[in-house]
Protein backbone atom coordinates (compact mmCIF):
# COMPACT_ATOMS: atom_id res chain seq x y z
CA UNK A 1 0.00 0.00 0.00
CA UNK A 2 1.37 3.41 -1.13
CA UNK A 3 0.38 6.73 0.63
CA UNK A 4 1.25 9.90 -0.16
CA UNK A 5 0.17 13.26 0.50
CA UNK A 6 -0.48 16.14 -1.77
CA UNK A 7 -0.96 20.06 -1.59
CA UNK A 8 -2.07 22.35 -4.10
CA UNK A 9 -3.76 25.85 -4.72
CA UNK A 10 -6.79 24.39 -5.65
CA UNK A 11 -8.42 20.84 -5.17
CA UNK A 12 -7.59 20.59 -9.40
CA UNK A 13 -4.46 21.15 -8.79
CA UNK A 14 -3.70 18.78 -5.88
CA UNK A 15 -6.29 16.28 -8.02
CA UNK A 16 -3.68 16.31 -11.11
CA UNK A 17 -0.70 15.61 -8.86
CA UNK A 18 -2.24 12.56 -7.06
CA UNK A 19 -3.04 11.38 -10.73
CA UNK A 20 0.42 11.98 -12.45
CA UNK A 21 1.60 9.96 -9.87
CA UNK A 22 -0.46 7.28 -8.92
CA UNK A 23 -2.56 7.32 -11.43
CA UNK A 24 -6.40 7.00 -11.80
CA UNK A 25 -7.13 3.90 -10.08
CA UNK A 26 -5.95 6.11 -6.82
CA UNK A 27 -8.27 6.22 -3.80
CA UNK A 28 -8.77 9.66 -2.35
CA UNK A 29 -8.88 9.05 1.56
CA UNK A 30 -9.31 12.50 2.81
CA UNK A 31 -8.74 15.84 1.78
CA UNK A 32 -8.84 18.98 3.88
CA UNK A 33 -7.80 23.15 3.69
CA UNK A 34 -4.26 24.36 5.90
CA UNK A 35 -3.08 27.52 5.84
CA UNK A 36 0.85 28.42 4.56
CA UNK A 37 3.13 28.79 7.34
CA UNK A 38 4.58 31.75 8.83
CA UNK A 39 3.16 35.26 8.31
CA UNK A 40 2.22 34.94 4.24
CA UNK A 41 -0.36 32.35 5.71
CA UNK A 42 -2.70 35.00 7.65
CA UNK A 43 -2.45 36.55 4.48
CA UNK A 44 -3.07 34.43 1.36
CA UNK A 45 -5.75 31.56 0.68
CA UNK A 46 -5.34 28.39 2.28
CA UNK A 47 -3.94 25.57 0.29
CA UNK A 48 -5.40 22.26 -0.06
CA UNK A 49 -4.29 18.85 1.16
CA UNK A 50 -5.23 15.59 -0.71
CA UNK A 51 -4.08 12.38 0.91
CA UNK A 52 -4.36 9.52 -1.39
CA UNK A 53 -3.40 6.00 -1.29
CA UNK A 54 -2.89 2.59 -4.05
CA UNK A 55 -2.84 -0.63 -3.44
CA UNK A 56 0.46 -2.25 -5.02
CA UNK A 57 -1.93 -4.89 -5.80
CA UNK A 58 -3.54 -2.12 -8.43
CA UNK A 59 -0.47 -2.40 -10.73
CA UNK A 60 -1.17 -6.29 -10.91
CA UNK A 61 -4.44 -5.72 -11.94
CA UNK A 62 -3.42 -2.99 -14.68
CA UNK A 63 -0.99 -6.18 -15.82
CA UNK A 64 -3.56 -8.38 -15.81
CA UNK A 65 -5.96 -6.40 -17.93
CA UNK A 66 -3.37 -5.38 -20.11
CA UNK A 67 -2.50 -9.43 -20.42
CA UNK A 68 -5.80 -10.04 -21.23
CA UNK A 69 -5.79 -7.66 -23.95
CA UNK A 70 -2.26 -9.06 -25.89
CA UNK A 71 -3.84 -12.15 -25.51
CA UNK A 72 -6.93 -11.73 -27.36
CA UNK A 73 -4.78 -9.38 -30.14
CA UNK A 74 -2.04 -12.12 -30.61
CA UNK A 75 -5.03 -14.66 -31.60
CA UNK A 76 -6.67 -12.29 -33.98
CA UNK A 77 -3.24 -11.15 -35.44
CA UNK A 78 -2.35 -15.30 -35.80
CA UNK A 79 -1.60 -17.15 -39.06
CA UNK A 80 -3.71 -19.56 -38.62
CA UNK A 81 -6.77 -17.27 -38.11
CA UNK A 82 -8.81 -19.08 -40.63
CA UNK A 83 -8.78 -21.95 -39.05
CA UNK A 84 -12.14 -22.40 -37.49
CA UNK A 85 -11.32 -25.11 -34.65
CA UNK A 86 -7.70 -23.05 -33.90
CA UNK A 87 -9.59 -19.75 -33.60
CA UNK A 88 -12.31 -21.08 -31.17
CA UNK A 89 -9.56 -23.02 -28.73
CA UNK A 90 -7.79 -19.71 -28.70
CA UNK A 91 -10.66 -17.51 -28.07
CA UNK A 92 -12.00 -20.09 -25.38
CA UNK A 93 -8.54 -19.42 -23.56
CA UNK A 94 -8.53 -15.84 -23.46
CA UNK A 95 -11.88 -16.08 -22.20
CA UNK A 96 -11.36 -18.81 -19.55
CA UNK A 97 -7.99 -16.26 -18.97
CA UNK A 98 -9.62 -12.75 -18.46
CA UNK A 99 -12.59 -14.31 -16.35
CA UNK A 100 -10.11 -16.06 -13.86
CA UNK A 101 -7.92 -12.40 -13.62
CA UNK A 102 -10.93 -10.64 -13.12
CA UNK A 103 -11.71 -12.42 -10.35
CA UNK A 104 -8.65 -12.06 -8.94
CA UNK A 105 -8.92 -8.27 -10.09
CA UNK A 106 -12.56 -8.22 -8.33
CA UNK A 107 -10.89 -10.03 -4.85
CA UNK A 108 -8.08 -7.55 -4.57
CA UNK A 109 -10.00 -4.31 -5.28
CA UNK A 110 -12.60 -6.04 -2.50
CA UNK A 111 -9.26 -6.13 -0.25
CA UNK A 112 -8.02 -2.71 -1.14
CA UNK A 113 -11.32 -0.86 -0.39
CA UNK A 114 -11.26 -2.80 3.37
CA UNK A 115 -7.51 -1.42 3.79
CA UNK A 116 -8.92 2.49 2.48
CA UNK A 117 -12.02 2.20 5.37
CA UNK A 118 -8.56 1.19 7.51
CA UNK A 119 -6.59 3.92 6.42
CA UNK A 120 -9.84 6.23 7.07
CA UNK A 121 -9.69 5.34 10.37
CA UNK A 122 -6.71 6.13 11.19
CA UNK A 123 -5.86 9.20 9.37
CA UNK A 124 -8.96 10.66 11.63
CA UNK A 125 -7.31 9.29 14.44
CA UNK A 126 -4.09 11.28 13.86
CA UNK A 127 -6.27 14.55 12.79
CA UNK A 128 -7.72 14.99 16.31
CA UNK A 129 -4.11 15.69 17.59
CA UNK A 130 -5.10 18.93 15.23
CA UNK A 131 -8.30 19.53 17.26
CA UNK A 132 -8.64 21.67 19.92
CA UNK A 133 -9.08 18.75 22.22
CA UNK A 134 -8.43 17.53 25.51
CA UNK A 135 -6.03 14.42 26.11
CA UNK A 136 -8.92 13.00 28.09
CA UNK A 137 -11.14 13.66 24.89
CA UNK A 138 -9.11 12.23 22.37
CA UNK A 139 -9.08 8.72 24.47
CA UNK A 140 -12.42 8.36 24.80
CA UNK A 141 -13.03 9.08 20.79
CA UNK A 142 -10.79 6.82 20.41
CA UNK A 143 -12.34 4.30 22.40
CA UNK A 144 -15.52 5.03 19.67
CA UNK A 145 -13.82 4.53 17.00
CA UNK A 146 -12.59 1.06 18.13
CA UNK A 147 -15.96 -0.07 18.58
CA UNK A 148 -16.64 1.05 15.60
CA UNK A 149 -18.88 3.73 15.87
CA UNK A 150 -20.11 5.55 12.54
CA UNK A 151 -17.68 8.55 11.87
CA UNK A 152 -20.88 10.85 12.10
CA UNK A 153 -21.52 9.78 15.18
CA UNK A 154 -17.85 11.03 16.36
CA UNK A 155 -17.86 14.49 14.57
CA UNK A 156 -21.17 15.00 16.22
CA UNK A 157 -20.22 14.58 19.78
CA UNK A 158 -16.77 16.11 19.20
CA UNK A 159 -18.63 19.69 17.59
CA UNK A 160 -20.06 19.88 21.25
CA UNK A 161 -16.72 19.06 23.05
CA UNK A 162 -15.06 21.56 21.38
CA UNK A 163 -17.68 24.30 23.11
CA UNK A 164 -16.30 23.12 25.89
CA UNK A 165 -13.71 25.12 28.14
CA UNK A 166 -10.74 23.22 28.48
CA UNK A 167 -10.48 22.88 32.17
CA UNK A 168 -14.14 21.45 31.47
CA UNK A 169 -12.30 18.97 28.81
CA UNK A 170 -9.63 18.38 31.48
CA UNK A 171 -12.10 16.61 33.88
CA UNK A 172 -12.72 12.67 32.85
CA UNK A 173 -16.18 12.06 34.83
CA UNK A 174 -17.86 15.03 33.33
CA UNK A 175 -16.91 14.63 29.51
CA UNK A 176 -17.43 10.94 30.38
CA UNK A 177 -21.04 12.14 31.58
CA UNK A 178 -20.83 14.06 28.85
CA UNK A 179 -20.62 11.61 25.83
CA UNK A 180 -22.86 9.48 27.78
CA UNK A 181 -25.82 11.85 26.88
CA UNK A 182 -24.76 12.75 23.70
CA UNK A 183 -25.11 9.41 22.52
CA UNK A 184 -28.13 9.09 24.08
CA UNK A 185 -29.46 11.97 22.01
CA UNK A 186 -28.97 10.57 19.26
CA UNK A 187 -30.54 7.20 19.37
CA UNK A 188 -33.65 5.37 20.97
CA UNK A 189 -33.99 2.59 23.50
CA UNK A 190 -37.51 0.93 24.68
CA UNK A 191 -38.03 1.99 28.05
CA UNK A 192 -36.23 0.00 30.25
CA UNK A 193 -38.40 0.68 33.45
CA UNK A 194 -41.26 -1.00 32.69
CA UNK A 195 -42.00 -3.93 30.42
CA UNK A 196 -43.10 -4.27 26.81
CA UNK A 197 -46.17 -4.77 25.95
CA UNK A 198 -45.96 -6.55 22.83
CA UNK A 199 -49.17 -5.96 20.31
CA UNK A 200 -50.89 -9.58 19.84
CA UNK A 201 -48.98 -10.43 16.32
CA UNK A 202 -44.86 -10.51 16.82
CA UNK A 203 -43.27 -11.08 13.83
CA UNK A 204 -39.50 -11.69 14.21
CA UNK A 205 -37.78 -11.48 10.52
CA UNK A 206 -33.94 -10.92 9.60
CA UNK A 207 -31.17 -12.62 7.81
CA UNK A 208 -30.07 -16.28 7.83
CA UNK A 209 -28.05 -17.37 11.08
CA UNK A 210 -28.82 -14.08 13.23
CA UNK A 211 -30.97 -17.06 15.85
CA UNK A 212 -34.32 -15.49 15.60
CA UNK A 213 -35.60 -18.74 16.61
CA UNK A 214 -33.55 -18.78 19.48
CA UNK A 215 -35.10 -15.57 20.60
CA UNK A 216 -38.46 -16.07 19.77
CA UNK A 217 -37.81 -19.30 22.35
CA UNK A 218 -36.48 -17.22 25.17
CA UNK A 219 -39.41 -14.33 24.66
CA UNK A 220 -41.47 -17.03 24.59
CA UNK A 221 -40.51 -18.53 27.87
CA UNK A 222 -40.17 -14.76 29.56
CA UNK A 223 -44.22 -14.36 29.08
CA UNK A 224 -45.39 -17.91 29.76
CA UNK A 225 -43.48 -18.41 32.72
CA UNK A 226 -42.85 -15.27 34.51
CA UNK A 227 -45.75 -13.40 33.31
CA UNK A 228 -48.05 -15.95 32.83
CA UNK A 229 -49.14 -14.78 28.95
CA UNK A 230 -50.60 -17.17 26.61
CA UNK A 231 -48.53 -18.12 23.71
CA UNK A 232 -49.00 -19.60 20.66
CA UNK A 233 -45.76 -20.15 17.58
CA UNK A 234 -46.33 -19.89 14.04
CA UNK A 235 -43.51 -20.86 11.97
CA UNK A 236 -43.29 -20.05 8.01
CA UNK A 237 -39.33 -21.05 8.14
CA UNK A 238 -40.24 -24.08 6.00
CA UNK A 239 -37.09 -23.51 3.98
CA UNK A 240 -33.82 -24.23 6.89
CA UNK A 241 -33.07 -28.31 7.35
CA UNK A 242 -35.10 -28.89 10.91
CA UNK A 243 -35.77 -25.10 11.55
CA UNK A 244 -39.53 -26.31 12.31
CA UNK A 245 -38.47 -29.24 14.37
CA UNK A 246 -35.94 -27.11 16.23
CA UNK A 247 -39.12 -24.53 17.36
CA UNK A 248 -41.39 -27.38 17.51
CA UNK A 249 -38.91 -28.34 20.32
CA UNK A 250 -39.31 -25.50 22.13
CA UNK A 251 -43.07 -25.66 22.19
CA UNK A 252 -42.77 -28.76 23.34
CA UNK A 253 -40.71 -28.07 26.50
CA UNK A 254 -42.57 -24.53 27.05
CA UNK A 255 -45.61 -26.36 26.59
CA UNK A 256 -46.85 -23.46 23.83
CA UNK A 257 -49.03 -25.21 20.72
CA UNK A 258 -47.37 -24.53 17.37
CA UNK A 259 -48.40 -23.86 13.92
CA UNK A 260 -46.83 -24.30 10.55
CA UNK A 261 -47.45 -22.31 7.21
CA UNK A 262 -47.04 -22.15 3.62
CA UNK A 263 -48.77 -19.29 2.40
CA UNK A 264 -49.75 -15.94 3.11
CA UNK A 265 -53.43 -17.34 3.21
CA UNK A 266 -52.41 -19.96 5.82
CA UNK A 267 -50.61 -17.61 7.91
CA UNK A 268 -54.17 -15.25 8.46
CA UNK A 269 -56.13 -18.56 9.09
CA UNK A 270 -53.49 -19.99 11.49
CA UNK A 271 -53.75 -16.25 13.76
CA UNK A 272 -57.39 -16.94 13.61
CA UNK A 273 -57.12 -20.18 14.73
CA UNK A 274 -55.01 -18.55 18.01
CA UNK A 275 -58.01 -16.03 19.15
CA UNK A 276 -57.70 -17.59 22.41
CA UNK A 277 -53.73 -16.79 23.07
CA UNK A 278 -52.30 -13.26 24.46
CA UNK A 279 -49.58 -13.18 22.31
CA UNK A 280 -48.48 -14.98 18.89
CA UNK A 281 -45.00 -15.13 18.07
CA UNK A 282 -44.23 -15.44 14.67
CA UNK A 283 -40.65 -17.07 12.98
CA UNK A 284 -39.86 -16.63 9.76
CA UNK A 285 -37.17 -18.31 7.13
CA UNK A 286 -34.29 -15.97 7.26
CA UNK A 287 -33.90 -14.26 4.05
CA UNK A 288 -30.29 -12.86 2.19
CA UNK A 289 -30.48 -9.17 2.06
CA UNK A 290 -29.34 -10.33 -1.59
CA UNK A 291 -32.05 -12.51 -2.74
CA UNK A 292 -35.01 -10.01 -3.99
CA UNK A 293 -37.23 -13.07 -4.37
CA UNK A 294 -37.12 -14.21 -0.85
CA UNK A 295 -37.80 -10.74 0.56
CA UNK A 296 -40.87 -10.55 -2.18
CA UNK A 297 -42.08 -13.41 -0.37
CA UNK A 298 -41.66 -12.04 3.31
CA UNK A 299 -43.60 -8.83 1.72
CA UNK A 300 -46.56 -10.73 0.55
CA UNK A 301 -46.46 -12.44 4.36
CA UNK A 302 -46.69 -9.14 5.93
CA UNK A 303 -49.31 -7.90 3.76
CA UNK A 304 -51.70 -10.35 5.04
CA UNK A 305 -53.98 -7.88 6.45
CA UNK A 306 -52.61 -8.66 9.94
CA UNK A 307 -52.24 -6.14 12.39
CA UNK A 308 -48.89 -6.44 14.27
CA UNK A 309 -45.41 -5.81 15.60
CA UNK A 310 -42.20 -6.22 13.78
CA UNK A 311 -38.90 -7.05 14.92
CA UNK A 312 -35.85 -6.45 12.97
CA UNK A 313 -33.06 -9.13 14.40
CA UNK A 314 -29.66 -8.63 13.41
CA UNK A 315 -26.28 -9.93 14.93
CA UNK A 316 -24.10 -7.84 16.89
CA UNK A 317 -21.40 -9.80 14.84
CA UNK A 318 -22.25 -8.39 11.54
CA UNK A 319 -19.99 -5.97 10.08
CA UNK A 320 -21.21 -2.13 9.70
CA UNK A 321 -21.15 -2.42 5.51
CA UNK A 322 -23.60 -5.15 5.70
CA UNK A 323 -25.47 -4.12 8.30
CA UNK A 324 -25.75 -1.19 6.43
CA UNK A 325 -27.27 -3.49 3.15
CA UNK A 326 -29.50 -5.54 5.58
CA UNK A 327 -31.10 -2.32 6.43
CA UNK A 328 -31.37 -1.19 2.72
CA UNK A 329 -32.99 -4.56 1.68
CA UNK A 330 -35.92 -4.26 4.53
CA UNK A 331 -36.72 -0.25 3.43
CA UNK A 332 -39.50 -1.01 2.64
CA UNK A 333 -40.55 -1.57 6.21
CA UNK A 334 -42.32 1.22 7.79
CA UNK A 335 -42.31 0.24 11.50
CA UNK A 336 -40.17 -1.89 13.32
CA UNK A 337 -38.22 -2.64 16.39
CA UNK A 338 -34.74 -3.29 16.55
CA UNK A 339 -33.20 -6.34 18.40
CA UNK A 340 -29.83 -7.23 18.47
CA UNK A 341 -28.39 -11.01 19.33
CA UNK A 342 -24.98 -12.31 19.63
CA UNK A 343 -23.55 -9.43 21.79
CA UNK A 344 -21.38 -12.46 24.23
CA UNK A 345 -20.11 -13.11 20.44
CA UNK A 346 -18.57 -9.69 19.94
CA UNK A 347 -16.47 -6.89 21.82
CA UNK A 348 -17.61 -4.18 19.86
CA UNK A 349 -20.74 -3.07 20.29
CA UNK A 350 -21.37 0.43 17.79
CA UNK A 351 -23.39 -1.76 15.42
CA UNK A 352 -26.12 -1.22 17.79
CA UNK A 353 -25.78 2.56 18.27
CA UNK A 354 -25.23 3.20 14.70
CA UNK A 355 -27.96 0.94 13.42
CA UNK A 356 -30.34 3.01 15.86
CA UNK A 357 -29.23 6.13 14.84
CA UNK A 358 -29.40 5.29 10.83
CA UNK A 359 -32.58 3.97 10.98
CA UNK A 360 -34.02 6.17 13.81
CA UNK A 361 -35.89 2.90 14.99
CA UNK A 362 -36.27 1.48 19.17
CA UNK A 363 -34.08 -0.59 20.63
CA UNK A 364 -36.11 -2.80 22.14
CA UNK A 365 -34.10 -6.44 23.39
CA UNK A 366 -30.69 -7.78 23.24
CA UNK A 367 -29.71 -11.61 23.30
CA UNK A 368 -26.11 -12.55 24.70
CA UNK A 369 -26.33 -16.42 25.10
CA UNK A 370 -27.76 -19.49 24.20
CA UNK A 371 -29.66 -19.90 27.42
CA UNK A 372 -33.57 -20.17 27.50
CA UNK A 373 -34.98 -17.91 28.50
CA UNK A 374 -31.95 -16.27 30.99
CA UNK A 375 -29.91 -14.50 28.13
CA UNK A 376 -32.31 -11.79 27.15
CA UNK A 377 -32.62 -8.57 28.51
CA UNK A 378 -34.70 -5.45 27.39
CA UNK A 379 -31.82 -2.60 26.18
CA UNK A 380 -30.15 -0.87 29.15
CA UNK A 381 -29.05 2.49 27.72
CA UNK A 382 -26.39 3.00 30.71
CA UNK A 383 -25.01 -0.43 29.67
CA UNK A 384 -24.80 -0.28 25.98
CA UNK A 385 -23.10 3.28 25.57
CA UNK A 386 -20.75 2.71 28.73
CA UNK A 387 -19.70 -0.30 26.70
CA UNK A 388 -18.66 2.03 24.16
CA UNK A 389 -16.57 3.85 26.38
CA UNK A 390 -14.42 0.84 28.22
CA UNK A 391 -16.82 -1.13 30.40
CA UNK A 392 -17.48 -4.68 29.77
CA UNK A 393 -21.11 -6.01 29.33
CA UNK A 394 -23.53 -8.54 28.79
CA UNK A 395 -21.34 -12.02 28.83
CA UNK A 396 -23.95 -14.96 28.64
CA UNK A 397 -24.84 -17.11 31.75
CA UNK A 398 -23.06 -19.93 30.82
CA UNK A 399 -19.63 -18.12 31.32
Amino acid sequence: MKVKRYIGETIQDALQKVRAELGRDAIIINTRKMKKKGLKGLFSKPLIEVVAAIDDNEIIKQNVRKKSKETVLSINNTEDINKPGDFKKNMNYATAFHEKKTVEADKMEQEFNEIKNMLNKVYNVVNVDEDNLSNIVKEYILRLRNAEVEEEIIEKIKDRIEKLTMDLQNSEDFIREFIHNTVLDLITFENENRDIDPKKVTIFIGPTGVGKTTTIAKLAALYTLTKKKKVGFITSDTYRIAAVEQLRTYSDIIGIPINVVYSPSEFVSAVESFNDKDIIMVDTAGRSHKDEYQLMELKHLLNSGIRCQIYLVISATTKMSDCKDILNSYGFLEDYKLLFTKLDETSSYGIIINTSYITKKTLSYLTFGQSVPDDIKIADKSKIINSLLGDKIYEGSSR
